[in-house]
């Protein structure tokens, strides 16, 4: 109970969108879809039936590519930026010792409501949005929110999922036109 006040004293209104319990942090594949603020199509455009990256999108390919960097876990597959979001599937990767208890401390961090675990879905995501916020800013003189307020995953469990998806994401440019996130969409 206490966990749901300080949360809603922190982020009033919200509800997380996360699966409860779930360790974020697990060996495995997450499909992952992060929103410009307010849906604006501040990455890209769709001109001829081409994505045409804005300096931001580019930005945000390249701080896309470098997770693995920032993230020994991390593997990034298949991936598409688009107008106003983006969609990406992220491995994490089981390395070294894996502990059958949580080590000291970690309780105590996990109960706080803005608490992202280390090396999770979350903290990849967060630094991810970050980097392309800071370089933006020096390199492109933006300022003012660039993000949607968190993130929308889903946990791939198998290798049929895994291929499904990455089609979705390769596809997905050309349904840009039918797309409901497009605000310039026909018909």
């Amino acid at each position: 109970m206490e966990e749901h006040v300080a949360r809603e004293k922190l982020h009033p209104g919200h509800h997380s969108i996360r699966v409860k319990e779930y360790d974020y942090s697990a060996a495995g594949f997450y499909f992952v879809t992060i929103c410009a603020s307010e849906r604006k199509c501040i990455l890209g455009s769709y001109q001829e039936g081409h994505l045409e990256l804005s300096g931001l999108g580019g930005i945000a390919q390249e701080c896309w590519l470098a997770i693995p960097r920032h993230f020994a876990t991390a593997r990034v597959h298949e991936f598409v930026i688009m107008p106003n979001h983006l969609h990406g599937i992220i491995e994490i990767v089981a390395v070294g010792a894996q502990h059958a208890a949580p080590l000291l401390g970690g309780e105590l961090n996990a109960r706080s409501p803005a608490f992202v675990k280390p090396g999770s879905l979350g903290a990849m995501v967060r630094s991810f949005k970050a980097a392309v916020t800071r370089r933006a800013g020096r390199e492109l003189g933006c300022n003012g929110e660039l993000w949607q307020r968190n993130y929308f995953e889903r946990v791939l469990r198998d290798g049929k999922e895994i291929a499904d998806v990455g089609r979705y994401i390769l596809e997905n440019p050309m349904m840009w036109e039918l797309d409901e996130e497009n605000p310039f969409k026909r018909g």
